[in-house]
């Protein structure tokens, strides 16, 4: 990892890795709890700092084409650069919703509203994540590996005294493939590239991550909701069984 300062005007480009851990219980054929945990490490000029987010999300399937989802989050958030004590609370609901397909293309999309409070400030943050992600099969099998490819947009509704400001706040772009490992867990890596608003300085961030995923369904005789795929704090659970994404 290289650490570097660049002028304002150039573009800080910083380097990470992201793990993820997903556990998914079924209450029932159509209810579904999970937690995720969500480690980071970062070069020393990376935006984001290290992070990790233990998150309860509870997702309904209304049917096979729609998915909702609510949950908390709390984030501890720790760096070099960010005051002790420093974390976020994060209510969210999502919607993750089949948009068709073409062949064995599957276009979905998934939409998710935020209110966040950092403890540097009192104010709450709303905050829109809309996604599109495909994904395609990349053999005949039937539980065979399927590669990913989605973008998601952050935007903020409101400015806060702890310093979001109110528009373009994030743009994730995510490449990858996810493995199935028997029936019950789901591998993922691939890359992300998230490109954050500029500084009042004028400064340009971007942070360029390795991500690496497990996902584990803690009753696979159950078929979990086949919700959009994202890397995403606070998201639903994926699909553990490693179904293809139609």
């Amino acid at each position: 990892m290289v650490a570097a300062t660049p002028a304002s005007g150039q573009t800080n480009h910083g380097r990470q890795v992201w793990g993820s851990i997903q556990l998914v219980a079924p209450l029932n054929d159509d209810w579904f709890v999970s937690v995720d945990i969500l480690p980071r490490i970062s070069s020393a000029n990376a935006v984001t700092a290290p992070i990790t987010i233990i998150p309860p999300v509870i997702s309904y399937r209304a049917n096979e084409s729609l998915v909702v989802s609510a949950g908390y989050l709390y984030a501890w958030i720790d760096g070099e650069r960010l005051p002790r004590g420093f974390n976020e609370d994060r209510f969210f609901q999502q919607f993750a919703y089949r948009l068709g397909a073409l062949g064995k293309l599957g276009i979905r999309g998934q939409t998710r509203i935020e209110q966040r409070r950092r403890s540097l400030g009192q104010d709450w943050n709303l905050r829109v994540a809309q996604s599109l992600i495909l994904a395609r099969p990349l053999t005949s099998r039937d539980n065979g590996p399927v590669g990913v490819v989605s973008t998601e947009l952050y935007w903020n509704l409101n400015r806060t005294d702890w310093g979001a400001r109110r528009g373009y706040d994030d743009l994730w772009t995510f490449a990858g493939v996810r493995v199935p490992a028997g029936e019950a867990a789901v591998f993922e890596l691939g890359y992300l590239n998230q490109r954050l608003a500029r500084t009042p300085a004028g400064m340009r961030n971007m942070n360029h991550a390795l991500v690496l995923g497990v996902s584990i369904g803690l009753r696979p005789k159950v078929r979990a909701p086949r919700v959009a795929p994202t890397i995403g704090p606070g998201v639903g659970p994926r699909n553990p069984t490693g179904e293809p994404e139609r």
